[in-house]
């Protein structure tokens, strides 16, 4: 027979079972009928869906006050009494001596036993209930330790990966000899955007920032041209473009145009050498 079909009588037990905050332990009434040995069924109700729901209990005779052991389970017509008593007997919840074995193969297996089920076991064995409450208490210390070891881990990964993103970031800054040291992150990302890209110089591919400490080692020096204008259009209609600043590398009337960017790195570097040298006399 189904659960659908279940004509028993329903009376009022109470259930230990945890409150809204799931962690304190309350008992409530409910109306239950009796399935199979230790096994009871509340009265069906409809979820949001109009499906029918039920709960099942564990409620062994002589004591008092029983258990959840299944919530909100759906579709009656699919599980049979039968059924239900072998599954109560595999696992252990068919007696009190059998629910107390279930229980210390848990311990066994360092699986979670919760306060719901400790209280349900004072009812009947209080030695076994003690038992369970200091084992659930080593647990907790044991998680928490667990839990504090792998944050001390996680907190030295990340500190790893700070340090290593930091030596990484004055790894880069040391290529540009001093300059970049001081700048902010914003900073240096749009210097290096700029001067890390790669240019082809008499055959070869180096970056810009290597192409301007090459011009500054063969002797190019920086200049800087304020108003510059250009002149465009046809020889009847002259137009006149609007002043801007020109940056260049020269040597021996030879120029290479460059950025602004571009230009303040081989001014610092000029003025580093003439401190240099000045240092050196």
């Amino acid at each position: 027979m189904s659960l659908l079909n279940l004509n028993t009588p329903y009376e009022r037990r109470r259930i230990i079972h945890y409150g809204i905050d799931g962690n304190k332990v309350v008992r409530h009434w409910y109306e239950v009928q009796h399935v199979v040995g230790a096994l009871y069924k509340s009265r069906a109700t409809k979820n949001e869906y109009n499906e029918i729901v039920f709960d099942l209990f564990i409620l062994f005779d002589g004591v008092k006050d029983g258990i959840l052991y299944a919530r909100e389970m759906k579709h009656p017509e699919r599980y049979t009494i039968e059924k239900l008593e072998d599954e109560m007997i595999r696992y252990g919840y068919d007696t009190t001596e059998h629910f107390i074995t279930s229980l210390d193969s848990t311990m066994e297996r360092q699986q979670w036993i919760g306060n719901v089920m400790i209280e349900f076991v004072r009812q009947f064995n209080t030695g076994k209930a003690d038992e369970y409450a200091t084992y659930r208490e080593n647990l907790l210390h044991l998680r928490e330790e667990r839990e504090q070891k792998k944050a001390a881990e996680r907190q030295a990964e990340e500190e790893a990966k700070r340090k290593a993103a930091e030596a990484a970031i004055l790894a880069e800054k040391a290529k540009y000899l001093g300059w970049a040291d001081t700048m902010t992150a914003v900073r240096f990302g749009k210097v290096q955007s700029t001067l890390e890209k790669l240019v082809r110089v008499d055959g070869k591919i180096v970056s810009k920032r290597e192409f301007i400490i090459n011009l500054i080692n063969d002797g190019w020096k920086p200049v800087q041209k304020d108003n510059v204008v250009t002149y465009y259009g046809s020889r009847w209609n002259v137009k006149q473009s609007k002043p801007k600043t020109e940056y260049k590398m020269e040597r021996d009337g030879f120029t290479y145009t460059v950025n602004k960017t571009e230009f303040d790195f081989a001014e610092y570097l000029i003025s580093k050498r003439e401190q240099e040298d000045r240092t050196d006399g």
